[in-house]
């Protein structure tokens, strides 16, 4: 991934969610722009996470280790070539509000079904959080200790984090050297865009559908992988209803689904996220 990459522009970002959220969320107070900033960030950090299962699976990259830690190492790092923006106050902001997200799944009471298990392949919600957070910090060491007060990770980690995203960054790094698409080499196969029906529950769903198809979001996403890499098959980028809030990558079909769901959840969430020092004006550079 690279400055041209495969995910939408922040403010496209938003217009969709601000489009695919179902009306009864907004029948309260309206949202702050931390709130939306929170929504924005975790959707945007989804689609990448999920891109990079695309690409392992599809491009067969090497993978030492869970591949769920992989996709999350190639999400966030995605996101700093995509914007490319060091030291930026509304880009910190926005990391921070991705490694917030795991700390409130961490932290909120849910049923057991929901809880990731020891066994599962992916790492714990606290595990998630504080390698997001040792990211981040490992990023610019030199300028963000307000990171490490605001995320509480702890120096032991911290200590080793600039290694860490130097390992992560070389690693994206390769695989865009590597793997892009020549530009004279015509583009084989695409990844097509699917809209499945919104779910009962989400209100004016046939109005909803019809805006999320005039935006014309999910194409741009579509096309920008289909051209930046040289894929080994047609693949899908599905928007559904999935009856809980996920988001996945289907090896078997090359088919990447975002589920309403989910963007409802963040939505949720972003309602209890109150860190009053993510990244504000008087702790940012």
């Amino acid at each position: 991934m690279s400055p041209r990459s495969v995910i939408t522009p922040w403010r496209a970002c938003l217009a969709l969610l601000l489009i695919v959220l179902p009306a009864p969320a907004w029948a309260g107070p309206a949202l702050t722009d931390a709130q939306l900033r929170f929504i924005t960030a975790n959707a945007e950090f989804t689609l990448f996470h999920e891109m990079g299962h695309l690409l392992i699976n599809e491009l067969q990259l090497p993978v030492l280790g869970r591949e769920e830690d992989a996709a999350d190492q190639l999400g966030l790092v995605g996101l700093f070539l995509r914007h490319n923006r060091p030291r930026d106050r509304a880009f910190y902001r926005k990391l921070v509000d991705i490694a917030e997200y795991w700390r409130l799944e961490w932290q909120r009471p849910k049923p057991a079904y929901e809880e990731v298990q020891a066994w599962d392949s992916h790492a714990l919600d606290a595990q998630r959080f504080y390698n997001i957070a040792c990211l981040i910090y490992g990023s610019d060491p030199d300028n963000l200790d307000w990171v490490l007060e605001t995320t509480g990770l702890p120096a032991e980690r911290a200590l080793y984090c600039d290694q860490e995203f130097a390992q992560a960054r070389h690693a994206v790094e390769w695989l865009e050297t590597r793997l892009r698409r020549p530009p004279d080499r015509p583009v084989r196969h695409r990844i097509r865009v699917q809209y499945d029906p919104p779910p009962a529950h989400i209100n004016n769903g046939q109005d909803i559908l019809q805006r999320v198809r005039e935006s014309g979001e999910l194409e741009a996403v579509a096309n920008l992988a289909s051209e930046m890499f040289d894929l080994p098959r047609d693949g899908q980028l599905r928007l559904s209803g999935c009856g809980a809030p996920d988001s996945w990558y289907d090896a078997r079909n090359a088919e990447v689904v975002l589920c309403y769901e989910r963007l409802e959840h963040f939505l949720l969430l972003s309602g209890t996220y109150t860190n009053p020092k993510a990244g504000t004006d008087s702790t940012l550079p």
